[in-house]
């Protein structure tokens, strides 16, 4: 995704140094320049900015009438500002934006590490990091854990029929409708392919059976598709596992996911769009 910086500075030589240090890092796509606040004003009218570094000392306009004149525009009210303060010398100002740039990076890349790409949930490794020892914590509190395996039913012929782009479309707009109904603590994750799982604590098989069934309604009455006046429906199929199971002994969470995964085949083999509690 293209993502442009307006680099705003009366110093050349600051300007060139920011330039610098960022084409490295490779989080801008576009890097423009202003010598002062008049020219950055007349660059954001004309362009689309998503990310402005600025001096705050300039002559005429200066940072702060700057970042106040155009946070007064709609588009501009959430972008992002960095601004240069403090020291005058070049060396300093990219010493303290580098250490910025780098706290920025580290968390990108730590958010990156954890996360789905294409859904934006939680990816298959964090989930099982923080399922064991969520299971643990239930354990020795005695508290209820549920574990929840989502499929979306005949997802290949979504693919094979649309395209794999509109598999996406379905797979992201699916994530979100589980972000959207998720209890606070709870982690939901994309486990792979069209595969889903997610982690309840402190619930019941009855009320965890409601939020399943919740959750299959919504995806049931959903209309994926992002064209006018198509429709595209979707409908997934729901395997819950518990702790503690009345009938089986639980271990560890491989067991738990075993029950999940049984009653996930029960319900797609029992003619989908269901939800089974193992």
């Amino acid at each position: 995704m293209k993502k442009s910086l307006l680099i705003v500075d009366d110093s050349k030589s600051i300007r060139d140094a920011v330039r610098s240090a960022l084409n490295d890092a490779g989080l801008f796509t576009e890097i423009i320049e202003a010598e002062n606040g008049v020219k950055a004003i007349d660059i954001l009218l004309k362009n689309k900015i998503d990310f402005i570094i600025s001096d705050v000392i300039m002559p005429g306009v200066d940072g702060y009438k700057l970042i106040s004149t155009i946070k007064n525009q709609e588009k501009y009210q959430n972008l992002p500002v960095i601004m240069l303060t403090g020291q005058k010398d070049s060396v300093d100002k990219i010493k303290g934006l580098e250490l910025l740039m780098l706290e920025s990076m580290n968390k990108k890349l730590e958010k990156m590490a954890i996360t789905d790409e294409l859904t934006g949930l939680y990816n298959r490794r964090y989930f099982f990091m923080r399922f064991e020892p969520e299971f643990e914590r239930c354990k020795r509190f005695k508290q209820s854990l549920i574990c929840i395996l989502i499929d979306i039913d005949h997802f290949k012929k979504v693919n094979d029929t649309y395209g794999h782009q509109v598999g996406d479309v379905v797979l992201k707009k699916l994530a979100k409708i589980l972000m959207d109904n998720q209890r606070t603590y709870d982690i939901f994750a994309r486990i792979g392919g069209e595969e889903f799982i997610g982690s309840l604590c402190n619930i019941n098989s009855k009320d965890a059976y409601s939020l399943a069934e919740r959750l299959r309604k919504k995806v049931e009455g959903f209309n994926f598709s992002e064209e006018e006046n198509k429709t595209l429906h979707a409908t997934i199929s729901i395997g819950i596992g518990i702790y503690p199971h009345p009938d089986i002994t639980i271990a560890g969470i491989d067991d738990i996911i075993k029950i999940a995964d049984d009653a996930l085949y029960k319900a797609k083999n029992g003619g989908r769009n269901k939800t089974v509690i193992g």
